[in-house]
């Protein structure tokens, strides 16, 4: 082999053998950052994907804007407009440094606040219009808001108009009452809401100096909340900073991180606090960070497995394979199967609310055959007390009560209740016969439960809590505090039972019949609404 030849396949396996040098960066949301208006911030999120999922970086990281004449930044990874232009902010940490491209626009003429999209967002997130401050039945010394600010036109006449319009004053907007309580310049039984040197300061100021309007002529709305991350896995005592989008009708996104409310439902295993950071406890389990924003909600599951690894077995249910799934996604190793005793107490008990005779314990302890498990729940499933035991629980749920729907009507239900369980109907089908029920309450139907319910909002309440696992009784009066559910809604869902009639027949019996419906007015804007369906 020639010389050149040689060095040139030494070269080579020189180069290949070489040891590469992986470069780390961090991965950043949102990749670049549009900022338009003056008060607009944008929450950066730092991440580092790791093997056990996404590890923060947020709070640890350094940041530094390019150009502090278009944008700064502070050490939470908040980016603020100063001027408008484009410039980049350095992103610095443990995984490496990036790059994050930042255009601001929008400061020179920008577009007017609104009460409705920048005011009453702030009312709520500083908790002005919670139930044990001005949002309570009788307000707060003689300043109501509407319950979490559902009342965009109520909370608006209250602040601008209410006692001779003097919470306001347009012609020096720094000295309004408004202003001065929230920013603790005048006594307030709240204390201090909100800091001179903030944007939210400045957000209200501007509202004042425009004129203090309700909203601005096709004024969007937002139609949904974007949450990130919308999951994470977390180590023991660790944090994750959320950030959240509001999606508006025409598409366009903007941060409102810092206007959001965050609630967790597990306190126990995460705490979030009103910027958003997540910190985990020691107690492993999942918790739901529900994000809102404007009645808008969104969740975010922070996960804190217990660690290790669950053996899978062979399952054969569909059931069993999503809670396995979720034994694996939480590191759950479950519990080890009961002994015989155990489990004939449990599956008595939960099938047909009785207890095992001795001779029936006796046999089944004594058998050694190893489906005998299986065999004895088929045998439970098919005894007369399991239809009886069934009917009666969900003669309960469905409220079948013999003051108000007498005792042939009351006995009619509770035997076709029995019926289906007896034969094994399908649930879907069940529901359905329910929802559908027509024709009278003494014949061997469900048609008694529009009479226990017998008008269309209380039908909606039943059905929904009953069948749907939510109960809307909130959303009557102001929007669901921790759903997405408002009083369109509940008065749209209501509507669509307008059409149940009853008709008398005889002493104990009444017919029930499908008409027509109706939809209903709105209480507070007496506009009507559309029926769901």
């Amino acid at each position: 082999m020639s010389q050149p030849r040689v060095l040139l396949i030494t070269t080579l396996l020189a180069i290949v053998l070489l040891p590469w040098t992986v470069v780390a960066v961090p991965m950043i949301s949102p990749v670049e950052v549009a900022l338009v208006g003056p008060e607009s911030t944008q929450q950066l999120v730092v991440t580092q994907e790791t093997e056990n999922g996404l590890s923060d970086l947020t709070h640890e990281a350094k940041y530094r804007s390019k150009n502090e004449a278009v944008a700064i930044v502070n050490e939470q990874g908040i980016v603020r407009p100063v001027g408008e232009g484009i410039t980049e902010v350095r992103v610095s940490s443990s995984v490496g440094t990036k790059n994050i491209p930042v255009r601001v626009q929008g400061l020179q003429n920008p577009k007017p606040i609104s009460f409705r999209r920048d005011i009453q967002p702030i009312l709520t997130k500083a908790a002005c219009n919670s139930g044990g401050c001005h949002g309570k039945a009788d307000g707060q010394n003689g300043f109501k808001l509407s319950l979490f600010g559902f009342d965009d036109e109520f909370d608006f006449a209250a602040v601008v108009k209410a006692a001779r319009g003097r919470r306001v004053n347009i012609s020096a907007p720094d000295r309004s009452l408004f202003l001065r309580k929230a920013t603790g310049d005048l006594p307030h039984g709240g204390g201090r809401k909100i800091e001179t040197s903030g944007l939210w300061y400045a957000r209200i100021l501007r509202w004042l100096r425009e004129g203090a309007k309700l909203d601005e002529p096709n004024e969007l709305d937002t139609v949904r909340l974007e949450i990130y991350p919308a999951a994470a896995s977390m180590r023991h005592d660790s944090g994750q900073q959320l950030q959240v989008f509001a999606v508006d009708s025409d598409g366009t996104r903007r941060c409102v991180t810092r206007e959001a409310e965050f609630i967790s439902n597990a306190t126990d295993v995460a705490e979030v606090d009103s910027s958003g950071l997540v910190q985990v406890s020691t107690v492993p389990g999942e918790a739901a960070i529900l994000a809102r924003y404007r009645g808008v909600v969104s969740v975010a599951r922070v996960r804190l497995p217990q660690g290790g690894n669950v053996a899978r077995p062979v399952l054969t249910h569909p059931i069993d394979v999503l809670v396995w799934d979720r034994f694996s996604l939480l590191g759950i190793r479950p519990s080890e199967l009961v002994d015989d005793a155990d489990f004939l107490r449990r599956v008595y008990l939960d099938s047909i609310g009785t207890l095992p005779t001795v001779e029936e314990a006796r046999a089944f302890l004594s058998n050694r055959a190893l489906d005998k498990r299986e065999k004895l729940i088929d045998d439970l499933l098919r005894r007369s007390e399991y239809a009886d035991f069934w009917a009666m629980k969900w003669a309960d749920i469905l409220r079948v009560d013999r003051e108000r729907i007498q005792s042939n009507g009351t006995i009619a239900m509770t035997r076709w209740l029995r019926y289906q369980f007896a034969n094994n109907r399908p649930y879907d089908e069940f529901v359905t016969a329910v929802i559908t029920a027509v024709g009278s309450t003494v014949s061997e139907s469900p048609a008694a439960f529009y009479v226990v319910h017998n008008d269309a909002e209380k039908m909606a309440r039943s059905i929904s809590q009953a069948f749907l696992g939510v109960r809307i009784e909130c959303a009557q009066c102001h929007h669901h505090p921790f759903e997405k559910w408002g009083q369109h809604d509940y008065f749209a869902f209501a509507g669509f039972f307008t059409g149940v009639k009853q008709k008398k027949m005889g002493a104990q019996a009444q017919k029930i019949l499908d008409g027509p419906g109706q939809d209903l007015a709105h209480p507070r804007t007496q506009q009507i609404v559309p029926a769901a369906g």
